[in-house]
């Protein structure tokens, strides 16, 4: 290993751990200084005739670590190249105490060496996993509650960039997200010989390992849209090597995967993305999260296995909320309305729907819409949100709860919310989502609990809370109190109480946007209200579904991304809940007409 500074730790054979050479965001060395949870670096050199003269030390596996934890978990980290004669590893030890670590290696040098490190504790939670099927908990197995503010990584000088973060960090921000790809900065990814350009990396670590130190999730989108659209990732040659450099650069951080931004909008994303996800199967050790970023969800992606949560993009909360009753994945909602209004009613739709925000670099340039974050932060940090469900028994607005403990409802449009509950003491109060200003109500006994909003001029959150349950379930934790409700989705037309009525007929023009729409069979208390998004796919097709609209009428045109030669026809897939969150799926097939 290469002597950067200080060297610190003893010689074992020919093999020297030091210190990695500093950088603005510097990282510790794995042998002096490992933190639980924190990165940390081991740097390896080779001489001159040590490898093969048509070895590459980006593209070949020159040497991997096996890490063994004191509970004996093993973790298998791959080198990257760094320049020249050096490869680095970069690792977060998942627990302190006393580690070791085996090197296997094409440099013989290095090669079956085993050494050990002490690692200390700290108060890091850990990494971000999947919990109680819909939300989040942290290593500690404590809950992790998702928020993530998107910024252009490389886009901003590296002192606004920790500024910036800072400030996140202040709103209560849990998670940092952006692009590791993009063509937008003045250095690109790749140099002319289609290796990492150093510069590109070294100016991307110094922004990831800044939002790391500060405790912060990333949530790493491979590629934008200006990177996916190059092809560079379409070509095996190229993205093969660059999935295994970019894994062995970042995974070891506490990072998600978000896949390709606006998916929907790449050609043949969805074979890249398992392609993608294969990669990501094979080289990340910590099996961190996998999805990927969507114009309008990454939903019809779901059955292919490589990913295990959803991301949508939708201003309609239809789309999150029959998501929700159809799959059994946690749901990240992005937000990118910017105007506070529109902000506001993304944020709270959402989080009666049981997802999780995460909002656009322009919409935090608004101060109107970092408050209405604060006071989100606020209300939901003192709810049991990894529990909570959305909750249908409300009118006036829409609603999340856990049964018999507490019931949060947002009204969008000012007027009377009536909730109906089981019969309990509340504490009931009115926040104005705006503010963050309290209103507490009387307590209240009963079973039908029924205010107007406190005025007409804006939108109300309203909290129906047990606080004495709530903290003496508290003193004996629990995670999972209920049981998360996973729904059988009825498809029997016999049993579904609306049809198709539109698009008429049998055929569908490519040409032509064609009407949607349905038609009530039934009417009673639970068809009152109903929600319905409508999915197309082309058969026959390998490219899966897309979203053709939300609402029970509109309008839609044939996604042209889908027809390949031989397309026949459009299979149009309808699922609607109703009023107490039952779950329907309707499909008709229409020919193709040209």
């Amino acid at each position: 290993m290469r002597s950067s500074g200080r060297c610190a730790a003893t010689i074992l054979f020919t093999l020297i751990v030091c210190t990695p050479r500093a950088t603005s965001a510097s990282i510790a060395s794995c042998s002096q200084g490992a933190r639980a949870f924190s990165p940390c670096e081991l740097s390896f050199d080779w001489h001159e005739g040590e490898l093969s003269p048509t070895a590459s030390p980006y593209r070949d596996e020159l040497l991997n670590i096996e890490f063994r934890s004191p509970r004996a978990t093993t973790y298998l980290m791959r080198a990257f190249w760094d320049g020249g004669h050096t490869l680095r590893v970069r690792f977060s030890p998942t627990e302190p105490g006393a580690w070791t670590y085996h090197v296997s290696s094409l440099i013989k040098r290095y090669d079956n060496q085993e050494f050990s490190f002490t690692v200390a504790d700290s108060t890091s939670p850990g990494f971000v996993d999947i919990a109680n099927v819909r939300h989040w908990k942290s290593t500690n197995k404590q809950p992790h509650l998702w928020l993530s503010a998107a910024a252009p990584f490389l886009e901003i000088d590296q002192a606004s960039f920790e500024t910036w973060l800072d400030h996140r960090k202040h709103d209560g921000f849990t998670h940092v997200r952006g692009p590791l790809f993009t063509l937008h900065y003045r250095e690109k990814p790749l140099s002319e010989k289609s290796q990492p350009n150093l510069a590109y990396f070294a100016a991307l670590d110094d922004r990831l390992i800044a939002a790391d130190n500060r405790g912060l999730t990333l949530d790493l989108l491979i590629a934008d849209e200006s990177f996916s659209q190059s092809g560079i990732l379409a070509n095996p040659d190229q993205r093969n090597p660059l999935m295994r450099y970019l894994i062995a650069r970042y995974g070891g951080l506490n990072v998600t995967w978000q896949g390709l931004a606006h998916f929907e909008d790449v050609t043949d994303a969805r074979m890249l993305l398992k392609e993608l996800g294969a990669s990501l199967e094979k080289y990340d050790a910590f099996r961190h999260p996998r999805s990927t970023d969507a114009r309008a969800s990454s939903f019809p992606l779901l059955s292919d296995g490589w990913m295990n949560y959803l991301i949508e993009a939708s201003p309609h909360p239809e789309l999150g909320a029959v998501e929700h009753q159809f799959t059994a994945a946690p749901e990240i909602h992005i937000i990118n309305a910017t105007e506070p209004d529109a902000f506001r009613h993304e944020l709270w739709n959402l989080t009666t729907n049981a997802e999780y925000p995460s909002v656009s670099y322009e919409a935090l340039k608004n101060e109107a819409n970092v408050r209405a974050i604060q006071t989100w932060v606020k209300v939901i940090s003192d709810t049991r949100h990894w529990e909570l469900e959305p909750y249908f028994d409300v009118d006036g607005a829409r609603a999340a709860g856990l049964e018999e403990v507490e019931y949060l409802a947002y009204a969008q449009t000012p007027g009377i919310v009536e909730i109906t509950l089981p019969k309990h003491k509340y504490n009931p109060l009115w926040v104005d989502p705006i503010t963050g200003e309290e209103i507490p109500l009387k307590d209240y006994k009963g079973e039908v609990f029924s205010r107007q909003t406190p005025d007409a001029s804006h939108d109300w959150v309203l909290q129906v809370p047990r606080e004495g349950k709530k903290e003496h379930m508290l003193h004996s934790y629990y995670f999972e109190s209920q049981d998360p409700p996973v729904q059988e989705i009825e498809s029997d037309p016999a049993k579904i109480p609306f049809q198709i009525l539109d698009p008429p007929g049998d055929t569908i023009s490519v040409r032509i946007p064609a009407p949607f729409s349905i038609k009530m069979t039934k009417a009673n208390r639970a068809t009152r209200l109903m929600q319905f998004v409508w999915w197309g796919e082309i058969v026959p097709g390998d490219r899966g579904v897309r979203l053709l609209g939300a609402g029970p009428s509109g309008t839609f045109s044939v996604p042209q991304e889908l027809i390949q030669p031989g397309s026949e026809s459009l299979n149009i897939r309808l699922f609607a809940i109703n009023a107490n969150g039952k779950a329907y799926e309707l499909d008709k097939v229409y020919r193709l007409s040209y």
